[in-house]
């Protein structure tokens, strides 16, 4: 992953769910976190790609953002996931996702964010910690993290899976996720517009209310893709040496 720049840091993740679990597009990706879409000539999601998966059902659309959920296979929530249009060019966009130490400002219920270790220019270890509200206690998460560019500055996407670090152990009175499998994917939709899918399926561990799993698998990926609409209105113009750092390390020139 490419080196933080003044001001900023770097890696993606996942603030998780305190929601916690998937979401969907509408007219645009329908991706899981093992198979990306095919992208048309236009570098949008093709719209006749549907997912293999379980079918997803939609759970909310407000303010732009999309959101449905599907059951998963490997936790007791469902996968969510969320798909928003954000006007910003694509690797500025990138650039706001993989600054981790940031997370905290826009992420949904993140209360704790930091860069762990940068493992490569394109592969880092995140940590991020998600506020419940009282007696259930916080979760929180390790994760590997990855860019990938799958087309230029056309189409980019960020992986995360929890993992373990031992600069991060499991605190007191914080219930560690062992499992979180999302990514964020992003598709140029011009050259100051970017398509944002962000997915996520978890096991948040422990005992979760019922309103509470609920809440999430609708609120955190609505509210986190507004909140990375305002974290680029606030933070506009500080990227630019960290997009002119990606042409170089991620695209080569």
């Amino acid at each position: 992953m490419p080196t933080r720049p003044a001001a900023a840091c770097c890696t993606p993740l996942l603030a998780l769910l305190l929601g916690i679990a998937a979401c969907r597009p509408s007219p645009a990706p329908t991706t899981s976190p093992a198979t990306p879409a095919r992208a048309s000539s236009s570098g949008a999601p093709a719209a006749s790609e549907t997912s293999t998966e379980a079918a997803w059902e939609p759970v909310a659309d407000e303010d732009g953002v999309a959101v449905s959920s599907r059951p998963s296979d490997s936790s007791p929530l469902p996968v969510f996931r969320g798909v928003g249009v954000v006007e910003a060019p694509l690797l500025v966009v990138l650039a706001v996702i993989t600054d981790a130490d940031r997370h905290d400002e826009w992420i949904f219920s993140c209360s704790d964010s930091a860069l762990v270790a940068q493992t490569s220019e394109t592969t880092g270890v995140v940590y991020n910690r998600t506020a419940t509200p009282w007696p259930v206690p916080d979760r929180d998460v390790v994760l590997d993290s990855e860019v990938k560019v799958l087309d230029a500055e056309r189409e980019v996407r960020v992986d995360f899976t929890a993992t373990v670090h031992p600069q991060r152990p499991a605190e007191d009175g914080v219930v560690r996720m062992t499992y979180l499998v999302g990514h964020y994917h992003l598709w140029a939709d011009g050259p100051q517009r970017t398509r944002v899918e962000y997915q996520v399926d978890s096991d948040p561990g422990g005992r979760l209310p019922t309103w509470l799993a609920t809440r999430g698998t609708r609120e955190m990926p609505l509210e986190t893709l507004k909140g990375l609409r305002e974290q680029l209105v606030r933070t506009q113009g500080r990227y630019d040496e960290r997009v002119a750092e990606f042409r170089q390390t991620l695209l080569g020139h």
